[in-house]
């Protein structure tokens, strides 16, 4: 509340002509913390052309390969993008095109496009398969 206060000049641009379609993008690094190697994960989500929702924090496991952190990002990314689905069926906005989520690792979009149980992946299919 602190914040909030001493920003209230801050804010959101949500144009009044803006298609209400979501969009997200994902990001994650490797190991990128020295002391503990965990990977820091990180999205913003986008209604139209705003912005309205981002994060970025370490994950709380250590990621085996940078597949498995941007993986681990995607779940992430989609569990906040499920959550603004079900807070704008239930303010009653329309969206009725699917939310698309850009990754740029081939290797977690090739685990999230086909997530058939593969030897490498087992450790991430007990807690990611959302994506």
């Amino acid at each position: 509340m602190k914040y909030i206060k001493g920003s209230s000049g801050q804010g959101l641009l949500l144009p009044s002509e803006n298609n209400l379609t979501l969009t997200a993008y994902c990001d994650s690094d490797w190991g990128g913390c020295q002391t503990t190697r965990r990977s820091v994960s990180g999205y913003c989500i986008f209604l139209g052309s705003s912005i309205i929702s981002w994060k970025s924090k370490k994950q709380t496991n250590v990621s085996r390969s940078s597949a498995e952190a941007e993986y681990r990002t995607m779940d992430n990314s989609c569990l906040e993008i499920v959550w603004l689905q079900y807070l704008m069926h239930d303010l009653k906005v329309p969206s009725n095109l699917p939310t698309r989520l850009f990754c740029d690792n081939l290797a977690a979009l090739h685990i999230a496009a086909n997530p058939v149980f593969h030897e490498c992946t087992k450790h991430i299919e007990i807690d990611c398969h959302i994506v």
